[in-house]
């Protein structure tokens, strides 16, 4: 109805009236309206889920006559609309027929709805409600269609609720609020059919309820089912019916012959009786990757008051769903409504490899067998609950392929029965009736869920579209982005709207307020041939021996207004994304590569911090600004540590460059020393054949890093800290800052009992120092690869960073356990974070040179600001995942045709009761080994957590849809002995030992990404590599270590300067630097990319 209201409808009518209000009883007339008044208990949620809330509310609603049906073909509501003030009549005069969809056909049928085909559509406030209520998602989709100016699908949203002829306020005796619900929907199409009797166009009612069916016919109305309305009325729509959901019926309607494998959901009524009595508790499911068989619900339990009766937030606490029929046809991300099992019912995690996702193998769970809660925890046992209602279906559409039954037989209509198998293992099998199988044979196409019978072991759905060819480059990463919620179109004319036109140049107020920095000897250090340079840095000598010290970052905000276009679509895309061969941006290229690129000669804005610092890199001065920069070198990491490393260059920027490495290592070393991690991840850089013309990956191997890579991100991360401790400062209930919490209790335990195992000192996390510490302690000097490995498996036993605003946490909890900082935030990647724009604003009204903003001095709008960013941050660190993936997949293409794939050496990093999982160093990967697929001498259920082995790999024959690594098979074939000799790790020496390597421009030059912050995007994000490698990897197109850092896209070979733009947009990350002529003829490039660190969730955090 708000939407009614914009459009003018009540104009001059007061009333106060929502959804969750709607109200029953009879009450008088007034001024020619009626008005009814009652009393209706509706239920009420928290966004995040938590406490439940039922109340009673008594609304005034006022019913009136001049509500127009909106039809061209009606004269009267033409005459009423012009009276009103509006000309929006939206239905067709020459339509064959209007359609009223129930709010199932709207829901299950939102594709079909949405196809140009179908039109002339009126969507009752009813229904309209009921849709918001169940799928906000659909809801938003049906609101974009109405909100259409050019009025190109007739959509017409008609306040039935307010119609005097058709309002139906009160529920009759034994009458279900789904039946009211009903009969309002037929007393509108009813009313629609009799006002529009001489006009026209037929009125159809749309549903697949059969009782509403029933009584519609019975009252004379018109009804069809969506696939009956397309047969008859849409026949020219060629494939509309193959994204048609299947017709459902009542529970009660549907084959009783049938055994039933799940419980009928509890009733609404009843659901909301359980959450007010503390019987239900309602959260979100959550389901790993690799397992549709069990789930996790975290709810948000109510804490006692605080001091003087002040609220204090509450905790979340997990319930394990321990099997299919618990989880009761809910998926991941559904909002549901649990029964907490007795204690003595509560049991463990799976302990089991599943050989395939779908399907569910015996497994004898234990049980607590005790009646004490206290007990039954400390024993290992997890609260234990079932599904008893889907309170918000959150389900977005899969992407997969079909698999086809040979021996499958068409039904007279051509229509044949396949199952859809989703590219994710936590996706059951869908259930598709098609008339198009050969056309999806061999194709990617996405589906949607339409429902899921308690009597069906699978759901039913439709085919949304297809996609492309399966193993198809841009197939696969469109593949991706949808699986992982990721915004990929061209920016829209108006986000493109608000860029600068002309040709730009420093302007002479701009030279007023800003602090001049073309004088200093100012440079940029990245990745070779990197286009989008959004950091600086320069050193000066002071007479008094100090130094300056600047760190210069791109000036976004002076080119994007807040509350434009351009900054909303920034905000709701959050983050850049970075798949192997392509990279996703926040912002259009004419800032990213051009205005906002710190290149070298061009005068460029920036937002600086620098620093007077004393020789030991202690802080004299401090200063924040905007200032302007004309960058004298746009270097490569590599030119800069060959000028640091030359005794003889006593050139100004060599100088310079000097005293930003002195400083840094002084700088590293005081972050240690505080207790700040070295973690690690398995950071790899695929070599790219370009002669092949599909540029398929040839070789993965590992990266390295060097120190100019170091002194970069020591430099972010102090700017970072810097910026962190001013905004807060200044607005300590709404600053923009990023934490990390400390591990959990028991996070650890796992890994302990391996390290016991082979003989090693034990984890303690009690303080990010004694972690370090005792990380340096787990070190093998007959295996220099064994602290590398703990190292890694400890990120994944760590909890994520998160940004945050200030005023949600208290003080203490604003610290940053990975890099050991009382306080964090980003500040220096505004080209590709959003969360960074939003500091710089901060940052400019703390310094007083920009007005406060309302929006982002809002403690509760930066609390959901904050929540989209980790949100998109976490989605797209799944995507370089799956992006690294697909491309270790293409790397083993190259064994086809019966080519044997070399033995590797591998780690355990998990074991199971039907197998391990391994980790193989050379190829960054890891895969399941189950024990069927080992040899008689081979029990890998004996093998340890850490053991060395040897493994053999070889494909999946019946791998023909599956292009990532999940298609190779993995055995062992031999345990590897080890005597574990305990020393002490080296975690600085490996980058002095790969600068001191030569460093000839080699063929395949690896493409680094340029980091910044290590700091947890390091550390934090979720899946592991050292916090001290920022901005060493942002790479061009190429995929970074971690999802959020930013990459930079390099100089091709000179042939790329004759290529159209468009093909260059898409060329892989960096490519070599230029090579002599006898060389030339080698045509490879290498991609770096940093390894997913979880196979299964990647729930640690990522460096």
């Amino acid at each position: 109805l708000q939407f009614l209201y914009l459009i003018g409808w009540a104009r001059g009518t007061p009333r106060t009236d929502t959804y969750a209000s709607r109200v029953e009883g009879g009450g008088r007339a007034a001024r020619g309206t009626t008005m009814f008044t009652g009393n209706k208990s509706f239920f009420s949620s928290t966004r995040r889920g938590g406490k439940i809330t039922v109340s009673k509310q008594v609304k005034k609603v006022y019913l009136r006559a001049d509500i127009p049906c909106g039809s061209e073909a009606c004269p009267a509501c033409q005459e009423l609309m012009s009276e009103l003030g509006n000309d929006v009549a939206t239905l067709e005069a020459d339509a064959p027929a209007y359609i009223v969809p129930d709010t199932n056909v709207l829901l299950h049928n939102i594709d079909a709805i949405e196809a140009p085909a179908v039109r002339n559509v009126v969507v009752l406030d009813t229904v309209l409600q009921e849709v918001k209520g169940l799928n906000r998602a659909v809801y938003d989709r049906i609101v974009a269609v109405v909100r259409d100016p050019e009025k190109r699908k007739r959509f017409y949203v008609f306040s039935n609720e307010n119609h005097r002829d058709t309002a139906c306020q009160e529920r009759q005796a034994g009458e279900s609020p789904n039946d009211h619900n009903d009969r309002k929907i037929r007393e509108a199409a009813k009313w629609y059919q009799l006002h529009l009797a001489d006009a026209g166009p037929k009125v159809i009612l749309l549903t697949h309820d059969k009782a509403n069916k029933e009584r519609a016919v019975a009252g004379g109305m018109p009804c069809m089912s969506m696939s009956e309305y397309v047969t008859q009325y849409l026949k020219d729509a060629e494939g509309l019916l193959d994204i048609v959901a299947t017709a459902t019926s009542a529970p009660n309607e549907r084959a009783a012959g049938r055994k039933k494998i799940y419980s009928e959901y509890l009733p609404r009524a009843a659901v909301e009786r359980g959450l007010l009595t503390k019987a239900l508790l309602q959260g979100n499911l959550r389901q790993s990757a690799t397992n549709m068989h069990e789930g996790h619900v975290s709810v948000l339990m109510p804490s006692e008051g605080g001091e003087g009766g002040a609220k204090k937030k509450g905790s979340y606490k997990e319930f394990l769903i321990p099997s299919k029929v618990m989880l009761n046809r809910c998926m991941d991300s559904d909002v549901v409504a649990i029964k907490v099992l007795p204690v003595e019912e509560w049991t463990k995690p799976s302990r089991l490899l599943r050989p395939d996702e779908r399907k569910n193998l015996a497994e004898k769970r234990p049980r607590a067998q005790v009646s004490d809660e206290a007990s039954a925890v400390a024993s290992g046992f997890s609260p234990t609950a079932e599904v008893v209602a889907l309170i918000e279906n959150r389900r977005k559409p899969v992407c997969g392929s079909i698999l086809v039954d040979k021996n499958a037989e068409a039904s007279n209509a051509g229509i044949e029965s396949v199952l859809f198998r989703a590219v994710k293992s936590n996706v059951p099998y869908i259930r598709l009736r098609t008339r198009q199988t050969e056309q999806y044979k061999g194709k990617r196409i996405q589906v949607a869920i339409d429902e899921w019978d308690a009597n069906s072991p699978y759901p039913q759905g439709h085919v949304v579209r297809v996609l492309g060819d399966i193993g198809d480059k841009d197939t696969e990463a469109e593949v991706i982005l949808l699986e992982n919620d990721v915004p990929f179109y061209q920016f829209p004319q108006k986000v493109l709207d608000c860029l600068p036109t002309g040709e730009w140049h420093v302007e002479a107020s701009e030279e007023e307020v800003r602090t001049d920095f073309r004088h200093r000897c100012v440079v940029s250090v990245d990745p070779p041939g990197c286009k989008d340079i959004d950091d600086a840095l320069h050193c000066h000598r002071l007479p008094n021996g100090n130094f300056e010290v600047g760190v210069h970052i791109a000036d976004v905000t002076h080119f994007m207004k807040e509350g434009t276009a351009l900054d909303e679509e920034a905000q709701k895309r959050s983050t850049s994304v970075y798949l192997v061969d392509r990279r996703i941006d926040m912002l259009p290229k004419l800032l990213t590569e051009n205005l906002c690129s710190l290149v070298g000669g061009e005068e460029r804005y920036t937002f600086s911090c620098w620093w007077e610092m004393t020789p030991d890199a202690r802080v004299v001065k401090e200063n924040f600004g905007k200032g302007i920069i004309k960058s004298r070198s746009a270097m490569s990491y590599y030119t800069a540590q060959d000028m640091v490393d030359d005794a003889n260059d006593t050139s100004e920027i060599a100088m310079g460059l000097k005293g930003l490495l002195h400083l840094s290592k002084v700088l590293k070393q005081r972050r240690i020393e505080a207790g700040a991690l070295t973690l690690a991840s398995q950071e790899m850089k695929f070599t790219i054949d370009m002669e092949d013309s599909g540029k398929n990956p040839t070789d993965v191997t590992e990266y390295v890093h060097i120190p100019t890579m170091s002194m970069i991100e020591e430099f972010m991360l102090f700017a970072n800290v810097a910026v962190a401790g001013k905004i807060e400062r200044e607005f300590p209930k709404w600053a923009c800052l990023r934490r990390h919490p400390a591990p959990t209790d028991g996070a650890m335990d796992s890994l302990n009992d391996a390290l016991t195992t082979q003989g090693m000192p034990l984890l303690d996390t009690s303080t990010s120092r004694k972690l370090a510490d005792t990380l340096d302690a787990c070190a093998d000097k007959n295996d220099p690869y064994f602290n590398k490995l703990v190292r890694m498996l400890t990120t994944r036993c760590m909890n994520q960073a998160k940004y945050f605003s200030s005023g949600e946490l208290e003080r203490q909890q604003y610290w940053h356990y990975g890099l050991a900082m009382e306080i964090y935030t980003h500040f220096t990647s505004p080209i590709r974070r959003f969360a960074d724009v939003v500091v710089h604003r901060q940052l400019a009204a703390a310094i007083g040179i920009a007005k406060r903003s309302d929006k982002h001095m809002d403690q509760d709008v930066m609390t959901e600001v904050t929540g989209n960013m980790n949100y998109r941050h976490t989605l797209a660190q799944h995507a370089g995942r799956d992006s690294r993936n697909l491309f270790i997949g293409y790397v083993f293409d190259s064994f086809k045709g019966g080519k044997t794939i070399p033995d590797e050496v591998a780690y355990v990093t998990r074991v199971l009761e039907n197998g391990v999982t391994v980790m193989v160093p050379r190829y960054g990967t890891e895969g399941n080994v189950y024990a069927e697929d080992c040899g008689a001498d081979i029990d890998v259920r004996k093998l340890k957590q850490l053991d060395k082995v040897k493994v053999r790999i070889t494909l999946r024959a019946d791998a023909q849809d599956d292009v990532s690594r999940n298609k190779l098979v993995y055995s062992v074939i031999e345990w590897v002995e080890v005597k574990r000799v305990p020393g002490h790790a080296n975690t600085h020496g490996a980058e002095e030992k790969a600068a001191a390597q030569p460093r000839i421009a080699p063929v395949c030059a690896g493409a680094e990404r340029k980091r910044e912050e290590v700091e947890a995007e390091d550390e934090e994000e979720a899946a592991a590599a050292p916090e001290a490698k920022k901005k060493a990897k942002r790479v061009g197109n190429a995929a970074p270590p971690s999802a959020g850092a930013k990459r930079k896209r390099e100089d091709v070979e000179a042939e790329d300067e004759e290529e159209p733009e468009a093909k260059k947009a898409k060329r892989v990350g960096n490519a070599a630097p230029p090579v002599k002529k006898s060389v030339k003829k080698v045509v490879k490039k290498v991609v770096k990319r940093k390894r997913a660190a979880a196979a299964d969730d990647d729930d640690g955090i990522e460096l």
